[in-house]
C-alpha cells in the first residue's frame, strides 16, 4: 500500500527533547519516550475506516488490478507526527479523467464528504493533483483524496491496462483531529 507524503510535525520537539536529556545526563531507570500517538489500538477505527461505502462507490465500467481486489488499510507511526490511518483502494477506469472527477465529486457530496478546494496560486489542474475531500469534526475527521496513480509507487505495481487508474484513499490522524487537504 502506498502511503501518500504528508506534511508532518517539526521535529524539533522530539530534537528539544533528546537535548533535554543529553543535558540532564540521561534518564535513570527509564526510556525516551516517544512524543507522538502510536498505532496500538488503532484496529478498529482502520475497521470502520476500510468499510466506508465511498471506497466502493466505483466509476462506473470500473475494475480494480489484479492483486488490488480488496481495500488496504494501514497505520502508519513511523513519520514525524502522530500516527496516520488510511484505507484505500484501486480501480481501473475506461472513463476519461474529468468524468472520474465527476463521478467521485457527486460520490462523495451524497455521502456527506465536502470538497476542499485548493486556492494555492501553484495548484495543479484537478486531473493532476486529484481532489481532496473532508468529512467529520474534531475527533472523529477524516479526508478523502482521488488522485490518478502510475503505479509506480505500489508494490508490486499494479496494472491498470488501457485504462486510467484511480486511486481512493480515506486518511485521518490517530486521534481524529482535523487534518487539511492542501498545505
Amino acid at each position: 500500500m502506498y502511503l501518500p507524503a504528508r506534511n508532518g510535525r517539526s521535529a524539533a520537539l522530539l530534537l528539544s527533547a533528546s537535548i533535554v536529556t543529553v543535558l540532564a545526563g540521561g534518564l535513570t531507570g527509564c526510556s525516551l519516550l516517544h512524543p507522538y500517538a502510536s498505532c496500538e489500538g488503532s484496529e478498529p477505527r482502520l475497521k470502520e475506516m476500510a468499510s466506508l461505502s465511498i471506497l466502493d462507490a466505483k466509476p462506473p465500467q470500473a475494475s480494480p488490478p489484479a492483486g488490488y481486489t480488496e481495500v488496504e488499510s494501514a497505520c502508519d507511526d513511523d513519520s514525524s507526527g502522530d500516527a496516520w490511518l488510511s484505507a484505500e483502494r484501486l480501480y481501473s477506469s475506461k472513463q476519461s479523467k474529468a468524468e472520474i472527477l465527476e463521478h467521485y465529486t457527486k460520490a462523495a457530496a451524497a455521502d456527506g464528504w465536502k470538497l476542499e478546494e485548493d486556492t494555492s496560486p501553484r495548484r495543479a489542474p484537478a486531473d493532476v493533483a486529484g481532489l481532496c475531500f473532508s468529512k467529520g469534526g474534531d475527533g472523529n475527521a477524516m479526508m478523502l483524496t482521488v488522485t490518478f496513480p502510475t503505479g509506480d509507487k505500489y508494490r508490486p505495481a499494479p496494472d491498470f491496462g488501457a485504462g486510467t487508474g484511480v486511486g481512493i484513499l480515506v486518511g485521518a490522524e490517530i486521534d481524529g483531529s482535523p487534518t487539511p487537504c492542501w498545505d
